[in-house]
């Protein structure tokens, strides 16, 4: 991978899950999102104002792509939200963000990408350590305990619908980001996303319980819309630059970034296994960044 690939990855990777870790603290985690993603439109419309006049869209293709990402980042903000209602940043962020295997197999299958040995042995290291995180000590009984955790934990079953909903919109922003300038695109899958998840908001979430989220985590909101919208917009910058498996897969870093968030700020159980996973997670991420 390039430096500059690797440098746009790492820096959205840390945006992420301190995001994640706002949206943890927050209240109502579905409002939150919510707030900080108008806040995400509003920051971004001056720079999408000035590469829609200046690049504009020449491929009506690209509004579908549009749409479509939005719907399942729509999707993917219900289970995020959920996930995160019980379960703890350090255990559900892992879960949610273990989709390097997932978006090799398809990049391979639907994009045609070619993957080196090294590629392909950093994100098996990703995997394991993302398994390992999700143990709560190393035994042989705890080998299978986050595939048990799939049937008996209503957390667990989210973060793997969001595993899911990544996997998908990672493969289809990458395809997408060959219909329309990746700026432009950054702003109008969050802008249809917001088309559907709006509707939403206003049908279940009281007037009083929105005034009263924006009111008690507006500094928090703030710098989430900012700094989701950019890191988005550099992992898409990235898409045009370096293959979809290895940028995915690096970014799986954030999960280092969580877990340390996770174990130390909001001292969360099980630190030293997690922490290890993280490790195995950061060599994996090491190998992808040298992969040719």
């Amino acid at each position: 991978m390039s430096a500059l690939a690797i440098a746009l990855v790492l820096l959205s990777a840390l945006f992420h899950a301190l995001r994640s870790l706002f949206t943890k603290e927050s209240g109502d985690k579905q409002i939150f999102l919510w707030l900080y993603s108008i806040i995400a439109l509003l920051f971004f419309s001056p720079l999408f104002i000035f590469f829609l006049f200046r690049v504009g869209i020449t491929k009506p293709a690209a509004y579908g792509w549009c749409a479509g990402s939005g719907f399942i980042h729509f999707l993917y903000w219900i289970f995020l939200t959920q996930a995160y209602k019980d379960g703890d940043l350090s255990h559900v962020y892992p879960i949610m963000r273990s989709s390097p295997a997932l978006v090799l197999v398809t990049a391979v299958l639907f994009l045609g990408e070619q993957v080196s040995f090294q590629g392909v042995a950093g994100i098996l290291l990703v995997a394991v350590g993302v398994y390992i995180i999700n143990m709560k000590h190393i035994s042989s009984q705890e080998l299978l305990g986050p595939v048990k955790s799939i049937v008996n934990d209503r957390s667990t079953q989210f973060a793997f619908l969001t595993l899911i909903s990544v996997a998908i919109y990672s493969i289809v922003d990458k395809m997408a980001v060959d219909y329309i300038h990746p700026i432009l695109f950054a702003f109008f899958h969050l802008f249809f996303g917001m088309c559907y998840y709006t509707p939403y908001i206003l049908l279940t979430k009281k007037a009083d319980i929105i005034k009263k989220e924006w009111n008690t985590g507006l500094v928090r909101i703030i710098m989430s819309g900012v700094i989701g919208i950019t890191g988005y917009s550099l992992i898409l910058i990235a898409f045009t630059i370096e293959r979809v498996s290895y940028i995915v897969s690096l970014r799986q870093l954030s999960v280092v970034f969580a877990v340390l968030m996770g174990s130390f700020w909001l001292k969360e159980k099980h630190k030293g296994i997690r922490l290890a996973g993280a490790l195995i997670i950061f060599s994996g991420g090491f190998l992808i960044s040298l992969a040719k």
